[in-house]
């Protein structure tokens, strides 16, 4: 397994499936908060042109995960498939479900963030399930 590059095409995967499965809930009318463009307007301050700083740093943040993923579990000997990968993306969902509602939603400068319904919380633990899984898929694909 080539340790630069997988990581990164497995990032980007996971991310793309994350993006999409979190844009579900507001595209049928489930959920009003839009995770991509919250993220963009801590950067903004502003909803307009949010939306392309949020996906930067969304992905970002994606591929530094499928490297901690690898990192982590080439530490441990583990190794990363589709179920280390589920495993890995259900913890990372349950703690940023947590953590985006109490420190980044309640506290967002944009006050329209401030609500949010439950399938704000529950589609991103899904999503970040999806994430570990397709992460762990591409890792293994590609070993």
């Amino acid at each position: 397994m080539n340790i630069s590059i997988t990581p990164l095409i497995a990032g980007l995967a996971g991310t793309a499936a994350m993006t999409l499965l979190l844009q579900i809930p507001k595209w049928i009318g489930l959920g009003n908060i839009d995770i991509i463009r919250a993220v963009g307007a801590l950067v903004t301050q502003k909803q307009e042109r949010a939306f392309l700083p949020g996906l930067i740093i969304h992905f970002g943040a994606g591929i530094i995960f499928a490297y901690a993923y690898v990192f982590l579990l080439s530490l441990s000997h583990i190794p990363i498939n589709p179920l280390t990968g589920l495993f890995l993306g259900s913890l990372h969902g349950a703690l940023i479900m947590l953590l985006v509602s109490i420190t980044i939603l309640e506290h967002h400068p944009i006050a329209t963030y401030h609500e949010r319904g439950p399938m704000t919380g529950f589609a991103q633990l899904l999503a970040h399930m999806v994430y570990g899984l397709v992460v762990g898929t591409v890792v293994q694909l590609m070993a």
